[in-house]
């Protein structure tokens, strides 16, 4: 059985609290870039239990055709697996906080599974985050289609 002196308990409990301390005291905007970077990842891995708790019910989203969709039918066509995403690359993203919204703008790229068929997307996009009961949440999106 082993045994911990107080001084390691206490130096154990310190560097803790500094990597609490750390990951809180991380600028609004960072958090922001890193929580669409973990929600990205989320997609890829098909996490749709992180997605749904991210996703507000109100969300909309615009696609790169116009094209608007909600929460319930991202979430239906995720469940259904009838869209996979591959691969997701973010760049050159810019974090903007107001308070309980912030608006993220970036560089999208993916490749996707719909129906069988491979897509690949090159995309500058907008998300809108609102922080509802201490959680950031997504509530809007649009995406335009560049060139490559």
């Amino acid at each position: 059985m082993m045994y911990l002196s107080a001084s390691k308990v206490l130096g154990c409990a310190l560097i803790a609290g500094v990597a609490l301390v750390s990951a809180s005291a991380q600028p609004p905007e960072e958090q922001i870039k890193q929580l669409e970077r973990d929600r990205q990842a989320a997609f890829v891995r098909g996490d749709i239990a992180r997605i749904e708790r991210e996703t507000a019910d109100d969300y909309t989203t615009i696609n790169a055709t116009g094209g608007v969709s909600n929460k319930p039918r991202m979430m239906a066509s995720l469940a259904s697996r009838r869209t996979r995403v591959m691969a997701v690359s973010l760049e050159d993203l810019k974090a903007r906080v107001y308070g309980d919204v912030a608006v993220l703008t970036g560089t999208y790229r993916d490749v996707s599974v719909t129906d069988g068929i491979e897509r690949r997307t090159n995309a500058r996009f907008t998300r809108v985050f609102a922080k509802r009961n201490g959680n950031w949440q997504a509530v809007a999106y649009q995406q335009t289609l560049v060139a490559d």
